[in-house]
Parts: C-alpha cells; sequence; structure tokens
C-alpha cells in the first residue's frame, strides 16, 4: 500500500511527499532573507507569499547540513519573530505575528504563475511583478503593457504595446494608474514600447472585471501600478541597455529603515545609433508617410524618469511622494530640391506627482490618502519652407490637467467579513487647438477648452461563508458640469464547487466622461490622429458600459484551465469629424454597441518547463446614427479568433520561450467604383501569424550582484501580414468637397526583429 501511494504521488507531481521527507543542504551567514526564501522555494518546490516590507531587513543565519522543509520554517521563525502558515501542500504565507494574514485573505490567490512566473491570479484581478516575471515570447526587458498582452482577452491589433484592446474596448477606455498618476500617453516611439520602465521595483495589478468600485473614470480595464515602499538597508541599484535604450534604478537609504529614496531613468539611444530594432520600428511605424532615413539630423528620441520618497514615522504610519516623466520628441526635415524644406516636429510629454499617506489606527482599521496631479500635452508643427519669407504651417495641440484627492477606509470585521468604503474628487481640463497659418495669415480651424469637477463616493463588502465568497459594492459618479450622475454597481460571486473546480460570475458597470476621438486632418502620423476630449451634453455624451461574466476555473496536478464568457454594452460611442477638409460634414453622431466573447487559458506546469495555450472568441459590432441605416457593423479592431501558444523551458542558468500566436485579420470597409464606402467593414484581412523566442542567461549571480544577457526575436520567419487598410479622403476636385471619396492605405505588420539586452544588479 505504501508502495502504491508513493507511485501515486509521484504520478501526481505531489509536492507534500517531497516536503515530508527530503532534506537539502544549506548553509547561510546573515543572508538577507529574501534570497534564502528563493533558495528553499527552488529546493522544496513551494511557494511563499509575502509583503516585500516585512522581510526587506530582515537577516538569516543556518549552520552548513541538511534541513527538512519544517525546520527551515522553524529556524525563519525564531530569528525573525515572523510567523509562516501554511496554507496547501505548496503554498505558505509570512506574517507579522501580531498581525496575522486573514483566512480569507490568503485564499484569494487562485493561480501562481499564471501563464509565467511573476504573473498571479487571485479572484479579482491579476497581479504581474515585472521584475520576478520569466522571459516571454519576442518581450525584451519584461516591458509591462506587453506582457499584459500575454494574456487572453488582451489584444493589440496594430502591434503597439499601448494599443491595448480589452474585450472589445479602446485604448483609451483602460485605466492607467502609477502610483496614483493617472497616464494618458504610456508609450514609446509612439507606442511601440511601453513608457514605463520595467526595471523599477514595481507592481501590477491588472484588472477586467468585477472592478473595485474605487476605481472608475475608464469603461474597459484598470491598470493599476505601485511602485515599492520597501527601504532598503544599503544602496542597491540596476542598470540596463538593450537595442534602443539604456537605463538606471537606485534604490537609497537616507535613514535607516524611516526614509528612502528611489530613482529611475531611461534614455534612448536612437538619436545617436539606429539599431537594426529601431529601423524595423521605424519602418513599421512611419509606413506611408515620408517620414524615412532617420540620421543625426533626422530624430526621433525618447526619456522616462521617475523619483520616489518613502518615509516610515511608526509601524503604523507610511508616507510617499512619487513623480514620473515620460517624453517623446520627433525632428524629421525632408528637402525637396528647388522647391521647399518640410519640418515637422512632435513633442508628447506626460508627468505628474502623487501624494500618499498610509495610517493605520488598529489592527482592523485603516485609512489611506492621495492627491495627485497629471498633465498630458501634445505638439505637433507641420511647417513647408518655400524660401525665408513663405511659408505654410499646420499645429495641433492637445492638453490635459487633471487633479484631485481620495480619501480610503478600511475595516476588517473578521476573517470572512471586511468593507471598503471612500470618497475621490477630481477635475478634468482639456483643451485643443487646430490652426493653420503662414507669412501672411492665420485662422483656428478648431478650439474647444472644456473642464468639469467630479464627486465620487464609493463602498466594498467582502464577505465569506463556508465555500462562498461574495463581493459587492457601487460607486456613485456626480459630473458637476454637466449635472449628471452616474450609479455604478459591482458585483462578484465565486463558488468553490469541489477541490479542483471554482465558478465565478461578475457584473459591473463602469462611466467615462474623457475619451478620445479621431481627427481627419493629415498629418502624416496616423498613429495619433486621435485628440482626448471631455464629454459635453448632446455631441459628445457620457459613455457608459456593463458587462456580465460567468466561467470555471480547474486546477489538479499542475494543470490549470481558466474559462470565462463575458457579454459587455457599451453607450454613448461618438464618431466625429471636426470638417475641417468637408465644411459640409461636421455631425455628431452617436451610437453604441456590444461585445461577446470566449477568453480560455490551458496551462501544464513542471519544474523546469511551462507550456500554455490561450485562445480568444469575440463579436464586437457597433451602430450610429445616419450610417449603415443604423445597423450594426463589425468594430475596427474586432479579431474574432485569436490563439496563442506558449512553451519555456529552463536548463540551469538558461531560459528559452517560444510562442506562435494566430489571428483572424482585421475587418475593413469595401468601396465602389466611385471610390465611396459600399460596405461597412464587412470584408476581412487575410489571417495573421508570427513565431516570437526569446531566450535569458544568468552570467553572473552572487548574494549581492548578478549580470544576465539576452535576446527577443519578434515575427522569426518574417512574415509581412496586412494588420490594416485605412480610408484616407481624397480631393481631387470641388465635389470631392460635398461628396466624399476615398482610398486605401495598406498597413503592414512588423517584419523580424530583434533585440539584445544586458542588465546588472548590485
Amino acid at each position: 500500500m505504501k508502495q502504491l501511494l508513493s507511485f501515486l504521488l509521484l504520478g501526481l507531481f505531489s509536492f507534500s511527499w517531497a516536503q515530508k521527507i527530503d532534506k537539502f543542504p544549506f548553509e547561510y551567514s546573515s543572508e538577507r532573507m529574501e534570497k534564502v526564501l528563493v533558495d528553499v522555494e527552488n529546493k522544496f518546490k513551494i511557494k511563499y507569499s509575502y509583503l516585500d516590507s516585512i522581510v526587506a531587513q530582515k537577516k538569516i543565519t543556518l549552520p552548513k547540513r541538511k534541513y527538512s522543509l519544517k525546520e527551515i520554517n522553524e529556524s525563519i521563525e525564531l530569528q525573525t519573530s515572523l510567523k509562516i502558515t501554511q496554507i496547501d501542500n505548496r503554498f505558505y504565507t509570512i506574517s507579522k505575528v501580531q498581525d496575522s494574514i486573514r483566512n480569507y485573505q490568503l485564499k484569494e490567490i487562485i493561480i501562481e504563475g499564471f501563464v509565467a512566473q511573476g504573473i498571479n491570479k487571485t479572484n479579482e484581478k491579476f497581479i504581474i511583478y515585472p521584475q520576478k516575471v520569466e522571459t516571454l515570447p519576442g518581450v525584451t526587458d519584461a516591458d509591462i503593457l506587453l506582457s499584459l498582452q500575454q494574456l487572453p482577452g488582451v489584444k493589440s491589433p496594430n502591434e503597439t504595446a499601448t494599443g491595448l484592446h480589452v474585450r472589445g474596448g479602446t485604448s483609451d477606455q483602460n485605466l492607467i494608474l502609477w502610483d496614483g498618476i493617472r497616464l494618458y500617453h504610456p508609450g514609446h516611439l509612439f507606442g511601440m514600447i511601453s513608457g514605463i520602465n520595467p526595471n523599477v521595483n514595481q507592481t501590477v495589478n491588472y484588472c477586467n472585471k468585477s472592478t473595485n468600485p474605487k476605481f472608475g473614470e475608464r469603461i474597459s480595464s484598470v491598470i493599476d501600478i505601485k511602485s515599492s515602499d520597501v527601504i532598503t538597508d544599503k544602496i542597491k541599484g540596476k542598470a540596463g541597455i538593450n537595442a534602443l535604450n539604456a537605463d538606471l534604478y537606485f534604490q537609497i537609504p537616507i535613514i535607516k529603515k524611516k526614509l528612502g529614496l528611489q530613482l529611475s531613468g531611461r534614455k534612448s539611444l536612437t538619436e545617436w545609433w539606429q539599431s537594426p530594432t529601431f529601423n524595423q520600428l521605424a519602418d513599421k511605424v512611419f509606413q506611408n508617410t515620408n517620414f524615412n532615413d532617420f540620421d543625426n539630423q533626422n530624430q526621433f528620441d525618447f526619456e522616462d524618469y521617475s523619483a520616489k520618497i518613502n518615509y516610515v514615522p511608526s509601524s503604523k504610519t507610511s508616507i510617499s511622494v512619487t513623480g514620473i516623466v515620460i517624453d517623446n520628441n520627433l525632428n524629421f526635415i525632408n528637402e525637396v530640391p528647388n522647391y521647399s524644406v518640410n519640418n515637422q516636429k512632435m513633442n508628447i510629454i506626460n508627468y505628474g506627482y502623487s501624494f500618499n499617506w498610509t495610517q493605520k489606527y488598529s489592527d482592523s482599521f485603516t485609512q489611506k490618502m492621495l492627491l495627485f496631479y497629471s498633465s498630458y500635452d501634445f505638439d505637433y508643427e507641420k511647417r513647408q519652407q518655400f524660401s525665408t519669407t513663405q511659408f505654410e504651417a499646420y499645429r495641433k495641440l492637445n492638453r490635459i490637467v487633471d487633479s484631485g484627492a481620495e480619501l480610503n477606509f478600511s475595516n476588517v470585521f473578521s476573517d470572512n467579513l471586511s468593507l471598503d468604503f471612500g470618497y475621490q474628487l477630481y477635475g478634468n481640463d482639456a483643451s485643443h487647438l487646430f490652426s493653420s497659418f503662414n507669412q501672411d495669415i492665420g485662422f483656428d480651424l478648431s478650439l474647444m477648452q472644456l473642464n468639469t469637477i467630479n464627486h465620487i463616493g464609493y463602498s466594498f463588502l467582502k464577505y465569506k461563508i463556508n465555500d462562498w465568497d461574495l463581493h459587492g459594492g457601487a460607486r456613485y459618479n456626480w459630473y458637476g458640469k454637466l449635472r449628471i450622475g452616474s450609479f455604478e454597481p459591482r458585483i462578484f460571486i465565486q463558488k468553490q464547487i469541489t477541490d479542483h473546480f471554482i465558478w465565478q460570475t461578475t457584473y459591473e458597470r463602469k462611466s467615462q466622461i474623457l475619451s478620445q476621438i479621431r481627427e481627419n486632418e493629415a498629418n502624416d502620423l496616423s498613429l495619433e490622429n486621435y485628440v482626448w476630449v471631455i464629454s459635453k451634453n448632446g455631441d459628445n455624451p457620457i459613455q457608459t458600459g456593463n458587462q456580465f461574466t460567468t466561467g470555471l476555473i480547474f486546477k489538479k496536478n499542475n494543470w490549470v484551465v481558466d474559462l470565462d464568457l463575458y457579454y459587455k454594452t457599451i453607450k454613448g460611442i461618438t464618431s466625429f469629424s471636426f470638417g475641417f477638409s468637408n465644411q459640409f460634414d461636421t455631425a455628431v453622431r452617436s451610437g453604441n454597441g456590444f461585445t461577446k466573447g470566449i477568453d480560455v487559458l490551458v496551462q501544464k506546469s513542471a519544474p523546469t518547463w511551462r507550456a500554455w495555450l490561450t485562445y480568444t472568441y469575440q463579436d464586437s459590432q457597433n451602430r450610429f446614427e445616419d450610417v449603415n441605416e443604423y445597423n450594426y457593423f463589425q468594430i475596427n479592431s474586432n479579431v474574432k479568433h485569436a490563439f496563442n501558444a506558449s512553451f519555456n523551458k529552463k536548463w540551469n542558468l538558461f531560459s528559452l520561450t517560444l510562442g506562435w500566436f494566430i489571428h483572424s485579420g482585421k475587418p475593413f470597409s469595401s468601396l465602389n467604383s466611385d471610390n465611396q464606402i459600399a460596405t461597412f467593414n464587412s470584408e476581412r484581412l487575410p489571417i495573421y501569424h508570427r513565431l516570437d523566442i526569446s531566450a535569458i542567461y544568468q552570467l553572473r549571480e552572487t548574494k549581492s550582484t548578478s549580470l544576465k544577457v539576452g535576446f527577443s526575436l519578434y515575427n522569426l520567419y518574417n512574415r509581412k501580414s496586412i494588420i490594416s487598410k485605412e480610408l484616407e479622403r481624397r480631393y481631387e476636385d470641388l465635389a470631392d468637397y460635398s461628396v466624399p471619396k476615398y482610398s486605401i492605405q495598406d498597413y503592414y505588420s512588423l517584419g523580424i526583429t530583434p533585440n539584445l539586452f544586458l542588465r546588472f544588479t548590485f
């Protein structure tokens, strides 16, 4: 019987038997606790869950000999006064003795290592630790927004990092926060890479359903990024370089365990060196434009910086002040001999500040306060110089100022019951200007400035009873200038059906007052033909969205199957033309839409390898007044079927990941013989597919330093696919101004794109 039991346990990859009988040699002399925990996890194939702040200052000493897991845990508890609690055969939590983590909190992590190590799934969201994420196919340096695209239901039909379409939503419908600062342009190189330095110690919370009611402002998803609150005991740093940029990150203690400083900076190399990686990205971004042959005169450059001060005056109080800057610059000169010099300049900058204060009044009652300020500035000018005194120019400006405050209270009544509630006050100020001018005269094509002050109250209750998890809450928005209120319920229900099956169902309602619309004046930069505007009564209504989901999660023997069905409706969508080129077409057309879909993940894990498959089915359709006879038609980004197969393998210090991606082509509109729109998005592009590969090799690793090198190849077999067909207005005679005619421009995917990186931690 004993032999049979051993055989069965081995076949099921059980860790519990190994933990009871295995012993491994360990020896430490005042070693950092983080390092010890990683070693123990690797040896015993277990996982610890803990807050970085409670282990950051701890040291562990173990005489040289063999230890069982129980002996290790007991020794850690004795030396640190921390409590190690076993959740199941694999998972353990570490907490302060006087503030043990509640049972209902311990069980929130449903899947550890969702897709890759460093990505976890809880009841309500995904948690990504960029510095811990293993290699992902085609992703260099753990780019945060590119990493999100590995998850089912997250697409980027235009192959950008920032163009995230979540379950039929558009990219401007995603709320992106960095320590509470709103980010409106979180990308570099026209969105091809993330504008958030992935090598800063930070945690990414991504939610696509049943969003906590303290989050609003967008109707699709929330990407809440929080930088580390840890105050290190000595100076720590990271430095890295790849084919696009170089970066630095420092954690500097000022007062031991009380005051610490974090600094980060990342600067492009593109103005000095146009690498093959940059050239491939530039070819993709600037296709169908006159931008080519970047050099020391024609430049594109980017940079981002952040700073954070952490202050912990007592065990119950913590304060932090954060700042971030994301900056992009383009300066391109194109000369037509004996005619003119065409100069296009663009600057896009997003910066902000935040103040966070957490006060713990008791073990169960906590207060958090946030003050934030965010600014976004877009400045584009196209100037055609005919002589020293004659020129024609066009300018586009778009500015957002966003500031506010939030006060949140959290009360834990028992192991099974907790309540969050709070109040928010924030204001938006959005303006844009489009002007055309020459040496003699100038006039405004469009000028608008709107602002609003909004008041929000919310509450969120979590209750657990037996095998049920019930979360319910609501958010009420009062949009001051519009004199409109919005009530937004949020519901989450989870049932543990068996030891291996979990059922979930959710409902949420959201609203959005600030959004992007497309402007139709050609500026040779189709990726930036958008402008942020504030909703107003009549012309540009508030967007509202409702989403219902239901699904099952299966976990057994290192297998995971995650199935989620969803249905979304959206009202208040706006189709808007400023009427620059067609003075007779200034109508604002409002509409509504729906999305229905299925997200599926199948994953198998082993100690040295991991494989996962994802599949998404999506049907997204909109309709607008006076368009297509008010019938529904597919949205531009509606990729009906998307499939991904990925595999990660480790050999000691080497890790390799492959990923194959295939999806349906995007829909596009067809033209008739008169070059007018015949059908709206009734045609579909050919199937898209590519193979990506990434690898990392650990060159050196000691107690205080590490050095690693890696590479990625995007689109390994260099398949060029048409990823979109864009309609562009044609003006051949006066009649075209009243009866629009169009031509179609084809846009192609990235070709094979290599990248290398070197990273040093000290």
